[in-house]
């Protein structure tokens, strides 16, 4: 039978005998609020409080990135004008970064105003769009908007730097209030095209946008009934004070962290959440993480994984140092091409990301990112030192793979199955008493099984 959401949703979260903070509630967090956890990450996480470990994510200074010094000091090795090294570097950022949420809304937001390097090739734009959403992720969704309708890579995705007085660009406009602000049915074709005339005058000059007044319509225009000379800043106002507007991002924050399906009554709530908090989404996003909503199992595994949450977050589980093209290169044959999303609408998400095309791949994964022949692991004994400390027998090799992979969640059938395959697989028996070469041969066939678990595809 389908989980119904907690009574009182938005409550903060409270430990109790019966509902425990556990590996399951730390795997979850990290799954959803980054792209995973390691075990030293999931160790920590149960000698803290569920609101501090939120805090832990969420509090980052935006303005104090880490990786700033790091990139310049590769210009010359790394090119953010060549997209498959932007691909490389986003990858690698997510694997280290020590503010993960910071990459996790960045890739939200990179979904929800698609914009593909497919038509977006010139210069820096792309990596440029994307810093835009790592330091405005979690600020004014007003404030994002308001931005990404003149960002240079939107205005070539959308066509908007051809928006003039005499001709404005009715498509860009129709995406900004289907995808970005309201959603489908909420807009008449007159909204449209009034709309259209705020969003002139802006082409790019040297990789910028570049406002030109004597292309800018600066007459009066009528958009959701009211009336104006309205700008881009104050047409972003108008939609936004829309009752939709609330609706449409709530049931995208809830598809995203909560549940792929959230009912109506969640998305009103939100929504109301999302106004009272004058459309700032730190305090949005922390009151969602932090409550019964989140932690119940409404919420636990009821989504598929993502390409990035599969790919990202199994190597950051693993450890080791893993080349981000390996990580890169898999999560496009998965279907998740970083700069890349399929359409104006990005990527449709959950059962659309397993396919006769994606299925094995998805299944093979662990065992190709554990095998240490393709320099997945740049060091071969990083494998071993994992589980060094719990790998004495097949059993208790079993149960640290399973805590680390699957938060503990296994039914004891399934564990007497995955410690028989150890002893007694295709490799021969008394694996986990063998030389550590054996030893490794036999733990990666046991990820290899537990990684294409049904339960291990779930977010």
């Amino acid at each position: 039978m389908p989980v119904a959401p907690p009574d009182r949703p938005l409550d903060p979260f409270v430990p109790t005998a019966t509902d425990a903070w556990d590996l399951a509630k730390i795997g979850h967090l990290y799954r959803r609020a980054a792209f995973g956890a390691s075990w030293k990450q999931l160790q920590a996480g149960l000698k803290q409080k569920p609101a501090d470990l939120v805090d832990k994510l969420l509090d980052y200074d935006p303005a104090n990135d880490p990786f700033n010094a790091l990139l310049e000091s590769l210009t010359g090795l790394f090119d953010i004008r060549d997209q498959r090294s932007v691909q490389a570097w986003w990858v690698h950022r997510a694997l280290n970064s020590p503010q993960p949420l910071q990459e996790k809304i960045a890739l939200f937001w990179h979904d929800h105003f698609a914009t593909s390097a497919a038509k977006v090739s010139q210069d820096d734009l792309m990596h440029k769009q994307i810093e835009l959403f790592r330091q405005q992720g979690l600020g004014s969704y007003r404030t994002l908007l308001r931005a990404i309708v003149r960002d240079p890579a939107m205005l070539v995705w959308l066509d908007g730097r051809e928006s003039k007085k005499r001709k404005p660009n009715e498509n860009f406009s129709r995406e900004v209030l289907e995808l970005f602000a309201l959603g489908v049915g909420h807009y008449s074709e007159t909204d449209v095209k009034e709309l259209a005339r705020c969003f002139t005058g802006y082409s790019l000059r040297d990789g910028a946008a570049f406002f030109n007044p004597a292309e800018f319509d600066a007459g009066e225009k009528t958009i959701l009934g009211q009336r104006g000379a309205f700008n881009d800043e104050k047409a972003v106002d108008v939609l936004l004070a829309h009752p939709a507007a609330a609706r449409h991002l709530a049931r995208k924050l809830l598809f995203e962290f909560v549940h792929p399906s959230p009912e109506p009554a969640l998305v009103d709530t939100v929504a109301a959440m999302i106004v009272a908090q004058d459309w700032e989404m730190k305090p949005v996003l922390r009151t969602l993480l932090e409550s019964r909503l989140f932690f119940s199992s409404y919420a636990y595994r009821s989504r598929i994984k993502s390409p990035a949450e599969l790919a990202l977050g199994l190597a950051i589980t693993m450890g080791g140092k893993i080349k981000t093209q390996f990580v890169r290169d898999q999560m496009n044959r998965m279907g998740q091409s970083l700069l890349y999303p399929p359409n104006v609408k990005g990527w449709d998400g959950h059962e659309a990301w397993i396919n006769a095309s994606t299925y094995l791949v998805r299944m093979n994964y662990g065992w190709m990112l554990c095998q240490q022949r393709l320099q997945e692991f740049a060091e071969r004994g990083s494998l071993q030192d994992m589980i060094k400390d719990a790998a004495d027998t097949p059993g208790k090799t079993v149960a640290r793979l399973v805590d680390l992979l699957l938060d503990g969640q296994c039914s004891e059938p399934q564990r007497r199955t995955l410690t028989t395959y150890l002893t007694e697989g295709a490799i021969g028996k008394n694996l986990a008493y063998n030389p550590r070469q054996e030893n490794s041969r036999a733990v990666r066939s046991a990820i290899r099984v537990i990684t294409a678990m049904p339960e291990f595809q779930l977010a």
